[in-house]
C-alpha cells in the first residue's frame, strides 16, 4: 500500500468513492468497498472520514465548490447579466462530463436517499446555486435588464431546473440538442427581461 500524506489521501477517497456511489448508489456502497478499492483499510479510511455520509458530504462540496469557481470563471468578463447566464448554459454540457460521475452521485442521492445528512447537504448545493443566480437576476434588475417587480428567486429556479434536466438526461441517455438548451434560456430569458435580449 502506497503511504499517501493526509490531503492525498482524503483526495484520494473522495475520487474513489465518487466512483463507487455513481456505479453503485449511495445506499449499496459500503465503505469496507471503497477502503478495498482505495487500497486501504476501513480503520485509515475512518483516520479521514468518520462515516460514509461525511464522504458523501465531502463529494457534494467538492462539487459545489468547483461548478463555482468554474462559473465565476465563465462570467469574469461579462458585465451583461444575460450575456453571463448564456455563457453559463454554453459551457455548461462540457461542465457536466468533467464532473459526470459526481452529478451521478448528487442526482442518485437526489432520487433515492433519505438520509438527513445527505438532503442536507443536497439543500446546501442547491442553495449556493440559487444564490449566484440570485445575484446576477437581482444585478440585472438593478440596471435595469430584468424587470424589476420579479422575485430573482423565480428565474434562478427556472435556470436550476433546466440544469438538472439537463443533465439527468445528458448523463443517463443522449446530451440533448444544443439547440434545445438555447432556447430553454432564451425562453427564460425572455420571460425576465424589460427588453428584447
Amino acid at each position: 500500500m502506497r503511504r499517501l500524506k493526509a490531503p492525498q489521501r482524503r483526495e484520494q477517497l473522495i475520487e474513489v468513492a465518487t466512483k463507487l456511489f455513481a456505479k453503485w448508489g449511495y445506499d449499496a456502497t459500503t465503505t469496507a468497498a471503497i477502503a478495498e478499492a482505495a487500497g486501504v483499510t476501513e480503520p485509515i479510511l475512518y483516520r479521514h472520514f468518520d462515516s460514509k455520509q461525511e464522504l458523501f458530504v465531502a463529494i457534494v462540496r467538492s462539487v459545489s465548490e468547483l461548478t463555482m469557481e468554474h462559473w465565476r470563471e465563465v462570467i469574469g468578463g461579462i458585465k451583461d447579466p444575460a450575456e453571463q447566464i448564456r455563457g453559463i448554459a454554453e459551457e455548461f454540457p462540457d461542465h457536466i462530463s468533467q464532473l459526470a460521475d459526481a452529478y451521478h452521485v448528487i442526482h442518485g442521492a437526489l432520487a433515492s436517499s433519505h438520509d438527513r445528512k445527505v438532503v442536507a447537504v443536497m439543500k446546501e448545493h442547491y442553495a449556493h446555486i440559487e444564490k449566484f443566480f440570485v445575484h446576477i437576476i437581482a444585478t440585472g434588475q438593478a440596471s435595469g435588464v430584468f424587470r424589476p417587480q420579479l422575485d430573482p428567486k423565480g428565474p434562478a429556479w427556472q435556470l436550476i431546473m433546466t440544469g438538472i434536466g439537463y443533465a439527468m438526461i445528458a448523463l443517463n441517455l443522449q446530451p440533448p440538442e444544443q439547440g434545445l438548451i438555447k432556447n430553454a434560456i432564451e425562453s427564460i430569458l425572455r420571460g425576465i427581461s424589460i427588453i428584447k435580449v
